[in-house]
């Protein structure tokens, strides 16, 4: 009998490899890196099938007793050698498909997407509510047997929903995945981190460095990201004010400020060089600009130029 290909004898494995290899990739903290594995996870439902059971088996590993791992994951390895290692071993045992048995064909994922000054509010199937912030997109999957969120990029606030069907509900954000209990939060991502805040009841935070799910509270926010879980403090009120138009400032450079209130906007609004490093702070309306940056000026001594389309501040 000729030798047949591992790609064409063992497709699952090779798309397995190929989420091991994005996993690692995503640690990078790229945004081209993000794009790139987004177009290769919506491309098939193998690679999306593929992506949840190396997911399900890190977390696996992070839960395990640490002799347990220390033996796995060997200090020889790089990461994706270890991670491949371990679903190796996995294999050969036949435990991974006991574990994860092949289920229905994957939901199709419905994506929704905001531009810069853009905030739009979703009503989800199970009677949550989705609301979405500035310059974001979300995948929408709700199947016979759980309902998904993807959090590509941006904002959102949750009310969940009661699910008749008893369906479990869980978002999958970049750094890391999140179950309501019954709760209203918010969630944002910004270049490095994500900030989650709780209004109402609790959520739990999963990451590739916790060892165990996070339980976030009412009145508490959390700072994570993919490399770092960090510890549930009191929330600020400014974690939800974009849901209610408002840019909080405390101590922000006047360029990331400018930037900031430009993309909650959605008008263009430029500064002066020699002005970036001016301090700002207070609560702005993102939708009453023409008060936002009068008050601005009156605080910092600047000058505001008004031309069609655009905003200049300049020096006094």
């Amino acid at each position: 009998m000729p030798d047949v290909p591992v790609n064409e004898a063992r497709p699952e494995q090779s798309h397995l490899a190929a989420a091991a290899e994005w996993l690692v990739r995503l640690g990078e903290q790229d945004a081209a890196v993000q794009a790139a594995w987004r177009v290769w996870y919506e491309a098939a439902p193998e690679h999306r099938a593929a992506w949840q059971k190396v997911e399900k088996l890190q977390s696996l590993l992070a839960a395990a007793p640490a002799q347990t791992r220390s033996t796995l994951l060997k200090s020889g390895h790089n990461t994706r050698r270890r991670l491949m290692a371990v679903c190796g071993l996995v294999f050969a045992a036949g435990a991974l498909c006991m574990a994860f048995p092949a289920g229905p064909a994957a939901v199709p994922i419905e994506w929704i997407s905001t531009a810069a000054g853009e905030r739009r509010s979703l009503q989800l199937p199970d009677g949550g509510t989705l609301l979405l912030g500035v310059n974001s997109r979300v995948g929408i999957a709700y199947g016979p047997h759980a309902r998904e969120i993807h959090i590509a990029a941006g904002a959102i606030r949750l009310d969940s929903g009661h699910d008749a069907q008893g369906r479990p509900l869980r978002l999958l954000a970049r750094d890391g995945s999140i179950r309501p209990l019954g709760t209203r939060f918010t969630l944002e991502q910004d270049e490095r981190f994500s900030v989650l805040s709780v209004q109402e009841h609790a959520v739990e935070v999963s990451g590739p460095q916790a060892p165990a799910a996070i339980r976030v509270e009412a009145g508490q926010r959390l700072v994570f990201s993919r490399a770092e879980m960090g510890r549930p403090e009191a929330a600020q009120w400014s974690d939800d004010a974009w849901t209610r138009g408002v840019l909080v400032a405390l101590n922000m450079p006047l360029a990331r400020f400018v930037s900031q209130l430009s993309a909650q906007s959605g008008q263009r609004i430029d500064s002066d060089p020699r002005l970036a490093d001016l301090r700002v702070s207070g609560a702005y309306r993102v939708d009453a600009l023409d008060s936002s940056l009068a008050t601005l000026a009156e605080l910092l001594a600047l000058r505001i130029d008004k031309q069609p389309g655009v905003w200049h501040l300049k020096p006094r």
